[in-house]
């Protein structure tokens, strides 16, 4: 083989190799974890950078995993409601989702006008199924 043609098929090989790492990237949790549940065969998490949500306005990410293998789950669309107990009236924190850049990941931003318990609800619809779940999370 000539000193070109060798050249050229390690070219070939160190593309194809940045092309196999860039398919096969790991799409690894982002953020720290706030908040995780289990609702069938999903793992549901609440993710951002601070590991919390804050009183105010808060961007955080709705995860869906999948519990048997822990691999990224479509949830399809994806709503998130979230209220908070108190006496005569409920505070209601109007959450906006849209989906992420990475599959199984959905981005969500609300304002949360007090610190304490809130109570949310998850809601989704598509390939992986319907379904919901509710779990309560302190909002520092």
């Amino acid at each position: 083989m000539t000193k070109n043609a060798k050249v050229k098929w390690a070219a070939a090989a160190m593309v194809a190799a940045g092309l196999l790492l860039g398919a096969c990237k790991s799409q690894a949790p982002t953020g720290k974890e706030i908040e995780s549940h289990r609702a069938g065969g999903l793992v549901l998490t609440l993710r951002n950078d601070k590991g919390d949500l804050t009183q105010g306005q808060n961007q955080f990410v709705v995860e869906f995993r999948s519990a048997a293998d822990n691999k990224p789950v479509d949830a399809g669309h994806v709503s998130v409601n979230s209220t908070m107990a108190m006496p005569g009236m409920a505070l209601i924190a109007a959450i906006e989702v849209q989906p992420g850049d990475a599959k199984g990941q959905y981005l969500a931003k609300g304002s949360f006008s007090m610190s304490g318990s809130w109570h949310f609800e998850v809601h989704w619809d598509g390939p992986a199924g319907q379904g919901s779940t509710t779990f309560n999370t302190n909002v520092r």
